[in-house]
């Protein structure tokens, strides 16, 4: 086992960067290189202790602790015999707006969203982050169709500000904001 490879995360996310500089250079679709990719992006925020899996059923009980992610240092292509136990994270809860059984880790950007009376509300993506008391996906930060006003599919997000009867307008990646608009 001492000559085994190994990766830490930092290095995990070069490799993934020019993984999708690849699958750009293919030619494939936006829409199978954000699957590809964002499948990797969790597993490596997972690593970091970033990310924890959880359920939409709250009465759900874990068989055990989550282990400890945050070793510096990763054998590549290799999982243990034994994987870890999840534990569902706590429910989001963001300016005295707890989630209901059942909820979307947005619900507190609907909510807040839709308290909000003035036409146009302006938030940077470290203020959404603080809304769902979480860390937006890679690629909200990455690709603007992200930011979509769907309202087919299984997007949690745009049904977070769509329900609160808002739309999203002037994204802006480089700088971090974006308007929901009435």
């Amino acid at each position: 086992m001492k000559d085994e490879a190994r990766w830490d995360a930092r290095e995990l996310r070069g490799a993934l960067d020019r993984y999708e500089a690849e699958l750009r250079a293919a030619g494939l679709s936006r829409n199978t290189v954000n699957t590809y990719v964002q499948h990797p992006q969790r597993f490596i925020n997972w690593l970091e202790g970033r990310y924890r899996p959880r359920r939409s059923d709250l009465n759900w009980e874990p068989d055990g602790d989550l282990e400890d992610a945050s070793h510096s240092r990763i054998p590549p292509a290799s999982l243990p015999d034994e994987g870890p136990s999840y534990t569902p994270a706590p429910p989001p809860r963001a300016n005295g707006w707890p989630a209901s059984r059942g909820s979307s880790r947005y619900d507190p950007l609907r909510a807040y969203l839709a308290a909000r009376p003035e036409p146009v509300v302006r938030l940077s993506f470290a203020e959404i982050e603080g809304l769902i008391n979480g860390r937006l996906p890679d690629s909200a930060r990455r690709h603007r169709p992200w930011w979509a006003n769907e309202r087919s599919g299984s997007h949690v997000h745009a049904s977070a500000w769509m329900g609160a009867g808002r739309r999203t307008a002037n994204v802006d990646i480089n700088v971090g904001t974006v308007d929901f608009v009435r």
